[in-house]
């Protein structure tokens, strides 16, 4: 679900409910989660966004059980009209030890990363996406 609260602001939500089986004779196993997204356009160049997530999986897709928390702060900053550069901060967090880490074999229940990109799109669309 969206909502275009202004024309700077956006706002989102999401709902999600998976059921799998390793096998077709075995029992299933679930995740249920979701998300809250909010975007404000700052200056017609540079846009934030927030996500939020969180994410129970009940022996479904990590085969074990564990409760997931995710959070990403984004700046986007528009290059030119069809180029764009994009930074982001991610926090990842497990009440398991899950999350690899630089020494062998050791496991930790959260993990930051950073992210710096760049996306240039090109073809005949005008106007928003």
């Amino acid at each position: 679900m969206s909502w275009q609260a202004s024309k700077a602001l956006t706002l989102a939500a999401e709902a999600d409910y998976v059921q799998d089986r390793l096998y077709s004779y075995s029992s299933p196993g679930h995740v249920e989660g979701g998300a809250l997204y909010g975007g404000y356009q700052l200056t017609p160049a540079m846009a934030v966004a927030l996500r939020l997530e969180y994410l129970a999986d009940v022996g479904g897709f990590t085969r074990r059980h564990q409760y997931l928390k995710e959070g990403t702060f984004t700046v986007d900053y528009k290059l030119a009209s069809d180029f764009l550069m994009r930074g982001e901060f991610r926090r990842d967090q497990s009440n398991q030890h899950y999350f690899l880490t630089n020494a062998s074999g050791v496991f930790d229940s959260s993990q930051q990363t950073i992210g710096l990109g760049l996306v240039w799109w090109f073809g005949q669309k005008q106007g928003v996406w």
